[in-house]
């Protein structure tokens, strides 16, 4: 029995729409002031501000499930994936929504909220390269998450050459692994250096300033070293699904899975303060002890015999499909609520439980429409037609 399909990692589908769930119940979260409310609801409250950490998940499974056929050509003595297909199966896949979601939420804010456009932080959204000044690290008033659309390009530029060099130079599985090691104890290593030499200033910082303050607060701590890192993560625990796919699967990588899930949510409950970098490591999302337990977690699901079922149910497959456009979609839904509907659906506003219930049904509704949609009539056949390229 293969631990894959294809280039598929089993059990990824799963931790992908996870991941997408875990954002949308954080951004959900944060308009919902628990004061007043009942205990196991300020519980779940408290675990929904965590739910940020869902981006980090998506970095470790973009790592794992690109760098999966590298490694299984590598192991198997054959040729690497051609680099060309590679870039262009990835720009078919972010390009075209965060494109149109860009300029679409650009209108709207310019001719219904009478916002004037940025330029500047039109343009480098567009080109990707957003995510490395305060000034144009969020692209859009209207929606705010794809401030790490940016980063996870930079990751898909950056792993080519990672993995091209590792593999030219690896004699053979071991030294492979320790390849790897290097590189992100390296990248672990540097990272100190990136947050003094980089550290912004304290005029106008804070998100009481807005999003540019807000962003200023956030870098350099969320900087490209410490999310490849999580990337990378990820592109180890694939390399060891493909060692594990010569052997074949067992249920005590499903222990080891449940096992790491278990102590990632532990490191999520003790350590993940919101909007903050790890007091130890001052790397987003308590990188890199989070990052490394869901890779982990990852190759346990892929290698394992039984989890990877329960992950990669029906709806979870399909949710995965169209994770993207809800990950692009959804806060830009809350926040057209919060300005032409309910003025009170902001930072810690709705009071009332059932209400805000009621409000984040709608969001999770309109959401996963908008992305069904996106995803049949546009995502899908421009993907479709990129792959048929010989």
């Amino acid at each position: 029995m293969s631990v894959s399909v294809g280039n598929r990692l089993r059990g990824a589908d799963g931790l992908r729409t996870i991941a997408c769930l875990l954002v949308l119940w954080h951004h959900i979260s944060q308009r919902l002031n628990p004061d007043q409310s009942p205990r196991w609801l300020q519980i779940i409250h408290y675990a929904g501000m965590r739910g940020e950490v869902g981006v980090s998940l998506f970095f470790v499974l973009s790592g794992a499930l690109l760098s999966y056929p590298f490694w299984r050509n590598f192991l198997d003595g054959k040729k690497s994936p051609d680099i060309r297909r590679y870039v262009r199966n990835r720009i078919a896949r972010i390009a075209p929504a965060m494109w149109f979601n860009l300029l679409f939420v650009t209108l709207i804010a310019s001719v219904v909220y009478d916002i004037p456009t940025n330029f500047a932080r039109l343009l480098q959204g567009l080109t990707f390269t957003n995510s490395y000044f305060y000034t144009t690290f969020f692209p859009a008033d209207l929606n705010g998450p794809l401030w790490s659309i940016g980063l996870e390009v930079s990751c898909y530029i950056l792993l080519p050459f990672v993995l091209l060099s590792v593999i030219k130079s690896a004699r053979n599985f071991s030294s492979a692994v320790i390849a790897m090691l290097v590189w992100m104890g390296a990248l672990l290593l540097i990272n100190p250096w990136i947050i003094n030499t980089f550290m912004t200033g304290n005029e106008g910082k804070g998100w009481n300033n807005g999003l540019v303050g807000g962003a200023k607060q956030w870098l350099p701590y969320w900087n490209i070293n410490s999310f490849f890192t999580q990337f990378l993560c990820g592109s180890l625990a694939a390399l060891l699904v493909a060692k594990v796919a010569q052997s074949g699967p067992s249920k005590r990588y499903d222990v080891l899975a449940i096992a790491s899930l278990i102590a990632a949510a532990v490191i999520v409950w003790t350590r993940v303060n919101p909007g903050s970098p790890d007091a130890l490591t001052h790397q987003a999302y308590a990188s890199p002890f989070y990052s490394a337990l869901m890779a982990m977690a990852l190759f346990g699901a892929a290698s394992g015999t039984y989890l990877w079922k329960i992950l990669d149910n029906r709806a979870f497959t399909y949710l995965a499909s169209i994770s993207f456009g809800i990950y692009l979609w959804h806060h830009f839904i809350l926040t057209i609520m919060e300005k032409s509907f309910t003025t009170d659906f902001g930072y810690y506003g709705i009071h009332d439980p059932i209400r805000w219930a009621k409000l984040a049904l709608i969001d999770i509704v309109l959401s996963i429409a908008i992305a069904a949609v996106s995803w049949k009539f546009f995502e899908k056949p421009i993907l479709d037609k990129v792959r048929r390229r010989k």
